[in-house]
């Protein structure tokens, strides 16, 4: 069964596009089947004339060859999805889905309870599929009211070893970009990418700098996750309320929340729940991004400088390119680093190599001077002289009194 769905999936992968057939072809395309030969071959002479305009009837125009090979296409597509796929013909399935195979069906949406099934398993096939499901939603109007739930699951420190991330981060920069988007939906966004910040790769920590500085820069409202110094955990954590603060709904709620006793030094965001409304996130703080200031690394130490901007000006910045850090790696920062050119490099040697430890010119040991310790240790030394002076009189002494007695 595996052979047979393989050498399925490789022929329905080989074939050519509708547009690009249609257009190629020079023949003409007729549904006839031959019902007025003779056994022969030939053709009746009484029916020559009728079986000519019976062709000229019959022969389709590109518009429909072309919209009857979506229909079989699509059709075909559908039936081999609902076979028992081998996990790597699965995952083929899902990275070429988006491109070679949902801009030719006669309707997209027809593959929403496929990538849907996909989508909630979670892991790698969720990230694969997250690319056809995020086309049939923004292309084709497909509702799906947990998309964000998922997405937002998806966020994990595996995520950012995986070997379909470039896409990802890119898809999750698109998904975030609506400006409709809840505020507290942003939020949790941007302080679950924060809190992964302190766990993952530099390369990682670039990309997390590059989304949160973009989710700065499109939702003003959370700006309050950067100017908050100190953030504590309120005692009373009621996501209904929480949701209304920030949008801006309820006055009281807002006053409540402000007069509600905070317990300082603790974070009131929970890292381990999977629903952004009970996160928290709106009475949290971006302390994780501060602290990547301090990083060892010092392309992400100075990229988090971009931060420090204004960003509710925006035409004073510009959104940054997430697809230029997604595929980033140890290899990469350190080849930039590499490639980055120094103008004044301390150097552990020197030129001239010096004639002896401490010389009496400065010059070769600039910001250095031995003019104390020189004196210092001229004074030792002549005490120490006079003592073995002393000692060798002292012996001189002795040594006469034995010879005399």
């Amino acid at each position: 069964m595996d052979l047979l769905i393989r050498k399925i999936h490789y022929i329905m992968s080989h074939i050519p596009s509708v547009e690009a057939s249609v257009e190629k072809t020079g023949y003409d395309m007729w549904s006839g089947s031959g019902d007025d030969e003779d056994i022969s071959g030939n053709l009746k002479a009484e029916n020559k004339q009728h079986m000519t305009e019976k062709h000229n009837d019959k022969v389709l125009t590109a518009a429909s060859i072309a919209k009857k090979m979506k229909l079989k296409f699509t059709k075909a597509w559908l039936s081999f999805l609902r076979l028992p796929l081998p996990l790597d013909v699965y995952k083929e399935v899902l990275a070429t889905l988006h491109q070679a195979v949902i801009p030719h069906l006669s309707n997209p949406v027809l593959l929403c309870d496929f990538l849907t099934r996909s989508y909630d398993i979670g892991g790698v096939i969720s990230v694969m599929a997250l690319s056809g499901l995020f086309i049939l939603m923004t292309q084709y109007g497909l509702e799906y009211p947990n998309f964000y739930e998922k997405l937002y699951a998806l966020l994990v420190p595996s995520i950012f070893m995986a070997k379909h991330r470039s896409k990802f981060f890119q898809l999750v920069d698109a998904c975030l970009k609506s400006p409709l988007l809840p505020a507290y939906l942003a939020a949790a966004f941007a302080k679950k990418l924060s809190r992964l910040s302190i766990s993952v790769p530099p390369s990682g920590a670039l990309v997390i700098i590059a989304l949160v500085h973009n989710l700065l820069r499109r939702h003003p409202s959370i700006n309050c996750l950067v100017n908050r110094g100190g953030g504590g955990a309120t005692v009373k954590d009621d996501p209904e309320t929480e949701q209304r603060v920030a949008d801006g709904v309820d006055d009281t709620a807002t006053a409540s929340a402000d007069k509600s006793v905070k317990k300082p030094g603790v974070d009131p965001f929970d890292n381990e729940q999977s629903d952004p409304i009970k996160s928290n996130a709106m009475r949290s703080s971006l302390w994780e991004i501060d602290t990547l200031r301090h990083h060892y690394c010092p392309a992400v130490s100075r990229f988090v400088l971009s931060l420090e901007n204004d960003l509710t000006v925006r035409a004073k910045t510009t959104e940054i390119s997430v697809g230029d850090f997604s595929s980033g790696s140890y290899a990469t920062i350190f080849g930039e680093q590499m490639r980055r050119r120094i103008k004044l490099a301390p150097l552990a040697y020197y030129k001239v190599p010096p004639t002896s430890l401490f010389s009496e010119s400065e010059s070769e040991f600039l910001g250095w001077t031995f003019k104390c310790e020189d004196s210092k240790r001229k004074n030792d030394i002549n005490d120490e002289n006079g003592k073995i002076d002393q000692e060798c009189d002292h012996n001189s002494v002795k040594r006469q009194r034995v010879e005399c007695s």
